[in-house]
């Protein structure tokens, strides 16, 4: 059986649990092709460390949002100039290249001339315009990715670009590369256009080829069950995921406070500081045990640990000038 899903919802959470609500009731003879978007979002690798792969503090200014996805593979920016297709059906050593096939297709019917590229990227001339990733789950297989239709290539770029920071990490590094809007290459395409050639060619003529369009709360004819979507909602927008799934790392910050000079050497594991070493030329000698015994196994987030750091270290004697 064949079936599109066509996402109105633009809910980076939502949409993440409608693929894997999809992937868990795929049945064996099942052919899905599943086409979205996100509004603003950093959607990264399942084994990365989001504080490595994207500059937080700038999506956090933007009103973005830092999503975990299931996958693997590195980290990648989804605005609406982006569409992001999933196939899911059942798992063969040649199925992957059979998606592939068809999203080449699909380009090359819009006048792109695009070539599979190493392990999961496609290009055209020479530049990448999307990259691909894939799981497999109860012999289910899932392959996703993205095509750069429009997209702000500026903000991509800004996001994505780590502040530089001393910091070590056993995640999985995205590997960057160059890439280019597909709308430079043809100045006609849109992503309705895209949308409607890709499902075109994924659906056969006959009785068992159907298309869903989905809302967040709409009751249709779709057979999917809304009520358990939105439980796996819950798990894309909570902190525990999306950051307490980090691998673990080493971080060193500095800052400078009313009373000095503060540098902060921290272990961060599940997303908590779970050590720190604090050092300050302030003139309270016991700061650095009083932050330390704060700050441990509190969640890491370098805008509030901050602002708590200055709370804390506010008393008269640690910011009193020196001699």
């Amino acid at each position: 059986m064949y079936k599109v899903y066509l996402s109105r919802s633009c809910n980076p959470c939502f949409n993440l649990a409608l693929e894997e609500y999809l992937v868990r009731h795929a049945g064996p003879s099942d052919q899905i092709l599943f086409l979205w978007q996100n509004q603003n979002t950093v959607v990264i690798g399942r084994n990365q460390n989001p504080w490595k792969e994207c500059d937080l503090e700038a999506l956090d200014r933007q009103k973005g949002r830092l999503i975990r996805r299931l996958s693997g593979g590195g980290a990648v920016y989804h605005d609406l100039g982006n569409l992001n297709f999933t196939f899911i059906s059942a798992f063969t050593e040649e199925k992957i290249k059979e998606n592939i096939g068809l999203i080449i297709k699909a380009l090359d019917c819009n006048g792109i001339e695009a070539v599979f590229s190493g392990k999961n990227d496609i290009l055209a001339q020479g530049y990448k315009v999307s990259g691909n990733a894939f799981f497999v789950e109860d012999e289910i297989l899932c392959h996703h990715g993205t095509l750069l239709v429009d997209s702000d290539l500026k903000r991509l770029g800004q996001i994505l670009t780590v502040s530089q920071k001393k910091l070590q990490s056993k995640g999985i590094d995205s590997v960057k590369s160059r890439v280019i809007n597909m709308k430079e290459l043809n100045r006609e395409l849109s992503i309705e256009g895209l949308r409607t050639d890709l499902t075109d060619m994924f659906l056969p003529q006959g009785p068992d080829s159907f298309i869903y369009w989905m809302d967040e709360e709409e009751i249709g004819d779709h057979h999917v069950c809304l009520e358990a979507v939105h439980e796996l909602k819950k798990k894309y927008e909570s902190w525990e995921w999306n950051f307490g799934e980090s691998p673990e790392f080493n971080l060193q910050l500095s800052h400078r406070f009313p009373w000095g000079e503060t540098d902060l050497y921290m272990l961060v594991k599940d997303g908590k500081i779970f050590k720190i070493k604090v050092f300050t030329d302030a003139l309270d000698i016991n700061l650095p045990e009083k932050l330390e015994a704060k700050l441990l196994d509190l969640k890491f987030d370098e805008k509030r640990l901050i602002e708590l750091i200055a709370i804390i270290g506010s008393s008269r004697f640690a910011t009193s000038e020196k001699p």
